[in-house]
């Protein structure tokens, strides 16, 4: 048996090893909503995107930076219970107030999920949907191929994705709150294009979550732009 985050071997008795459970980069509240980062960390100047709030249970560092690592590249797709149960806990704490309609996700193309055989994204969201008894419904659909954000700078982020999802099943659409799904946000500009998306189909408002936010420290400040 291994730990669900590191990776290293444990005990059968136990899922996760001691030192990820003292030492996890774990966002704590208050957090801010605009970036998702402790407000101790924030440096996004309360800048608005497209989306109401984000919201996430780790930073992207250490062993969570290895476990997101296995669960998209080593196909181990079991951990995305392991993850939903902790975004499941950071949702009902950071929007308690909040009566959401749905879930759903970051869609792929149809070539991506040829070539990748399934979306870390969607079966993230499924896995969420059963801890929050939310359904999870398709209302996106990606139009067109583009370059993989990571290998990308901040500000030709947003220029990638711009124009290429879509809201589909308006009926699902219309009128509702919806909590959209993804496993990492670094500038947000992906969440932000397919929150504008769902607006635009005629969501009321649109809320997210993550598991895991990039910090952004200050010597890292952007501008106005780009930030989010």
């Amino acid at each position: 048996r291994r730990c669900l985050y590191c990776g290293v071997p444990i005990v059968p008795e136990r899922a996760v090893c001691g030192d990820c459970l003292e030492n996890l980069p774990r966002i704590l509240a208050p957090i801010c909503p605009l970036c998702g980062h402790q407000k101790a960390d924030c440096v996004c100047k309360q800048h608005k995107l497209q989306f109401k709030a984000v919201c996430a249970p780790f930073y992207y560092e250490d062993a969570i930076r290895t476990a997101v690592y296995r669960y998209k590249f080593e196909n181990k797709d079991f951990l995305a219970a392991a993850f939903a149960r902790d975004m499941a806990e950071t949702v009902r704490r950071e929007y308690a107030e909040v009566q959401f309609d749905c879930m759903t996700f970051v869609p792929f193309t149809k070539k991506q999920l040829r070539a990748r055989e399934w979306n870390p994204g969607e079966t993230l969201a499924h896995a969420l949907s059963k801890e929050l008894d939310l359904p999870c419904c398709t209302l996106l659909e990606k139009l067109y191929e583009t370059e993989s954000q990571h290998t990308l700078s901040a500000r030709a982020r947003t220029g990638n994705v711009f124009g290429v999802f879509e809201a589909c099943n308006l009926q699902n659409v219309q009128g509702k709150t919806v909590l959209l799904v993804d496993d990492i946000k670094t500038t947000g500009a992906t969440l932000s294009e397919c929150a504008k998306m769902l607006k635009f189909g005629g969501a009321e408002a649109v809320y997210t979550v993550t598991f895991a936010v990039t910090r952004r420290k200050a010597k890292e400040k952007r501008p106005a732009d780009e930030i989010g």
